[in-house]
């Protein structure tokens, strides 16, 4: 999910001589193809293109059933929407509605993404999502919003409820963190401690620990593999003490790593989360 740890100590010494090429090469390897929902069998699901600073945004949307939440879905870094198609059709098979946001340079989507641009795409769309703007007319004005940060969208969810536009208020019903992380720094140093200064260098920091205290005010699930090798059981754990909310639950998927989390001893607990705070 992250090359930055295979290649970390090259990618590093790229980062110092490349600059930015290097490091969008390293934390954000998305796969550019855009591929229709109905290609892979989500056909209630609908492809949208949203414009957001003059660049154009791939988001798949499917209204929720009366009653039901809606999944507004942060990706990570890996591959592109149509992976995550599976998921989404449980979503789906739920009742529950679905927004998800092809970042910058995946999925169809245009632009280059950096931790700056992809937080303020977010943070847009999350906003229009909130307020029902036209891109989301079909939606229930009342269906309340889960936000669902997988890995990477971790980071992403946490500074989206770090904005002040979205964060602390009735927006935002619930978050779902899947293997969340600290920040970059802490990742660098879990893997190649001698290299961890240089992780100063990027422009991408995504120092969730630091606004884990301000944004996490809506109940919480954090679900985290206990053989995660590439985002240690800790950092998930740190995140989730962090979390100032009352209302909050560790899942420790026990001998799972990073990927493989949605187990049939898992999904009942995801979804009486889900419902039961809504």
């Amino acid at each position: 999910m992250f090359r930055i740890f295979a290649l970390l100590i090259v990618g590093f010494f790229g980062v110092a001589s490349l600059g930015s090429y290097a490091e969008r090469w390293l934390l954000y390897p998305f796969d550019s193809a855009r591929i229709a929902p109905g290609s892979v069998g989500l056909n209630a699901v609908s492809e949208q293109i949203m414009t957001i600073k003059g660049t154009q945004l791939v988001v798949w949307t499917a209204p929720p059933k009366r009653g039901k939440p809606i999944i507004l879905y942060f990706h990570g870094n890996a591959g592109n929407l149509a992976n995550r198609a599976g998921r989404f059709q449980r979503f789906l098979d739920r009742g529950y509605g679905l927004v998800a946001p092809a970042y910058r340079g995946s999925s169809g989507s245009k632009g280059t993404p950096d931790q700056d641009i992809l937080t303020q795409d977010a943070t847009t769309i999350a906003m229009q999502l909130a307020t029902r703007t036209a891109a989301f007319a079909d939606f229930a004005p009342k269906s309340p919003i889960v936000i669902y940060g997988e890995s990477l969208g971790t980071a992403v969810s946490i500074q989206v409820l770090n904005a002040k536009s979205i964060g602390h208020n009735q927006h935002i019903s619930a978050v779902v963190l899947e293997a969340p992380f600290t920040s970059l720094k802490d990742l660098a140093a879990e893997h190649y401690s001698s290299f961890a200064a240089l992780a100063d260098s990027l422009d991408s920091q995504w120092r969730s620990i630091d606004v884990a205290p301000l944004a996490l005010s809506s109940p919480l699930l954090v679900i985290h593999g206990t053989n995660d090798t590439l985002i240690p059981i800790s950092q998930g754990r740190r995140i989730f003490q962090a979390a100032p909310t009352r209302s909050k639950q560790f899942i420790a998927v026990k001998g799972a790593g990073h990927t493989d989390l949605w187990r049939s001893d898992v999904l009942p607990r995801l979804w009486s989360f889900i419902d039961k705070v809504l």
